[in-house]
């Protein structure tokens, strides 16, 4: 269970550098103004769609991946079978999920990305009840 959780981790430290290098570069080639990034306001010019859809994609890794990782740890704690190869999918999802926000980012290949990475987190969370329901 530590890997898929260290492997969603590193992913979430690349779209964080990924993030960082577009805001530099907008702001660098006047894209961007350093005044929008004080509020995120529109008062200011904000940066390219590519830096913006990389920031609600870093902001979304703080998200439903929150439940990933307590279910990792729930799931260790308890050692459930199973339990890893879902986790596995969950980061492969929310690979192509990331992918897709931060590329082409067609609004249903990202929700089709997305609640199949949801139902495979309620699954491992199911996985979890069983096993606690059972222990009485």
């Amino acid at each position: 269970m530590l890997n898929p959780m260290l492997a969603l981790m590193f992913w979430t430290l690349c779209v964080a550098l990924y993030l960082l290098t577009l805001r530099i570069r907008a702001v660098r080639r006047g894209d961007a103004s350093l005044g929008y990034f004080r509020l995120y306001t529109d008062a200011q010019k904000a940066p390219p769609a590519a830096a913006i859809a990389a920031s609600k994609h870093y902001d979304n890794l703080f998200q439903v991946p929150v439940l990933f990782y307590l279910a990792c740890v729930t799931a260790l704690a308890l050692g459930l079978p199973g339990a890893p190869v879902l986790a596995w999918a969950f980061v492969l999802l929310r690979l192509i999920h990331g992918f897709i926000h931060m590329s082409y980012n067609n609004v249903m290949h990202r929700l089709v990305a997305f609640l199949a990475g949801n139902l495979v987190l309620l699954g491992i969370w199911v996985l979890i009840a069983l096993q606690v329901s059972s222990r009485g």
